[in-house]
C-alpha cells in the first residue's frame, strides 16, 4: 500500500504543474484555487482508495481522467435552477437551468427566457398542453393518450405544430 502511495506521488510531483493547466483550460476564469482545489480532491480521493492504485496500469491516464471527470461534476454543481412561475398560467412554470453568467449573459438569459414565455403563450391550448407535458414534464405520448383521451396520433400532430410554431418565433 506504501508502494502505491509512493507510485502517486512520484506521478504527482512529475506532473503537478501540466496537471494544473488542464484543470485550468476547463474554465473560462482559470482560477488557480479551483483548479488546485480540483487536484487536491481527485489526489485525495486516490490515496483514500490506495488499494486499487496497484490495479491501474496507466496512473497518469487514470488520474487525467479523474481530473476531467471531477471538473465535470464542479461544473455540474455551478448551474442553478430558477422556478418561473410567475405566470398567470401554471402551466407556464418551467423549471430552466441557467448558469452563473455575468451581467451581459443575464440579460441575454432573461431575454431568451421573455421570447420563450411570449412564444409559449402563442401556442393554442392543447398545443401548449401537449408540448409542456412532453418537453418540460417528460410524459410519454402513450402515458398521455390514455390519460386524455386522446389519441397518440393527434397528440403527436400537435406537439409537431407546437414545435414548428416555436421554432418560427424564436428563430432569430
Amino acid at each position: 500500500m506504501a508502494d502505491e502511495s509512493g507510485r502517486l506521488a512520484e506521478i504527482f510531483k512529475r506532473e503537478k504543474s501540466r496537471f494544473l493547466r488542464f484543470v485550468q483550460q476547463q474554465f473560462f476564469d482559470r482560477n488557480d484555487t479551483e483548479a488546485e482545489d480540483i487536484i487536491s480532491e481527485v489526489t485525495y480521493n486516490l490515496l483514500r482508495r490506495a488499494d486499487i492504485i496497484g490495479e491501474i496500469e496507466n496512473l497518469t491516464a487514470y488520474f487525467y481522467r479523474s481530473l476531467a471527470n471531477r471538473v465535470v461534476d464542479h461544473h455540474r454543481r455551478r448551474i442553478e435552477t430558477v422556478w418561473l412561475d410567475d405566470q398567470e398560467d401554471a402551466a407556464l412554470a418551467l423549471e430552466i437551468p441557467i448558469e452563473r453568467f455575468g451581467p451581459e449573459e443575464m440579460l441575454e438569459q432573461q431575454e431568451l427566457r421573455a421570447r420563450l414565455f411570449n412564444a409559449i403563450g402563442q401556442l393554442s391550448h392543447k398545443e401548449r398542453e401537449v408540448w409542456l407535458a412532453t418537453e418540460i414534464d417528460e410524459h410519454s405520448f402513450y402515458d398521455l393518450s390514455i390519460e386524455w383521451d386522446e389519441p397518440i396520433g393527434t397528440l403527436l400532430s400537435r406537439k409537431s405544430r407546437a414545435t414548428a410554431k416555436l421554432r418560427r418565433l424564436l428563430a432569430d
